[in-house]
């Protein structure tokens, strides 16, 4: 994908990366002001709110459709390639950049956020350890917490189906059966 490309010929001093919805045009708070698809079409446009280069950007991108759908089709070139490491899962993943750090990208478009990316590898790994180590308790407690939800949805659905029995053996007619009862019948 050519995101290099795009920030080239349209002078971006605004950040720009790769994700699954396409080259993000942004800012340290907000990633995707602008979004151009992995097609090339301007798909987020920017609400004009007073920043003239980023309309500038729009308005060449808005001129000549077909050059933008070149420009992020378009193989980058890059003039160093300088290894970096960050993690994906547990694994640990080699990847190439032109300048090292935020707010600079990888080759492929990636965002290296200061506490997700090395040149030394083995503190990949401690990030990746430390990331896998949080969600273990993160989701330990999110299970437990509804293991312990669950139990009392079983108490509260116990207590209902009694009380229907209650009212069955004491109004039959009333109430009806057990049998005639959508839904309750069968599910014990």
């Amino acid at each position: 994908m050519g995101w290099k490309s795009v920030k080239e010929h349209y002078r971006i001093g605004h950040s720009v990366q790769v994700t699954d919805a396409g080259i993000c045009i942004g800012s340290a708070y907000i990633h995707n002001i602008m979004v151009v698809s992995k097609e090339g079409v301007l798909t987020k446009r920017y609400a004009d709110r007073g920043n003239d280069d980023l309309a500038r950007y729009q308005r060449e991108m808005d001129a000549d459709p077909e050059l933008l759908r070149r420009l992020a089709g378009a193989e980058d070139k890059f003039s160093a390639s300088i290894t970096v490491y960050t993690y994906e899962g547990g694994s640990v993943v080699a990847k190439q950049c032109e300048e090292i750090g935020w707010p600079n990208v990888t080759h492929d478009g990636v965002m290296m956020y200061e506490n997700a990316f090395s040149t030394d590898k083995e503190q990949a790994a401690l990030w990746a350890a430390a990331n896998a180590r949080a969600g273990v308790r993160l989701y330990g407690r999110q299970i437990a917490s509804a293991e312990l939800e669950l139990a009392d949805l079983r108490k509260r659905e116990q207590q209902a189906r009694d009380d229907l029995r209650k009212l069955q053996l004491e109004f039959p007619v009333a109430v009806g059966t057990e049998a005639e009862d959508d839904g309750c019948a069968g599910q014990e």
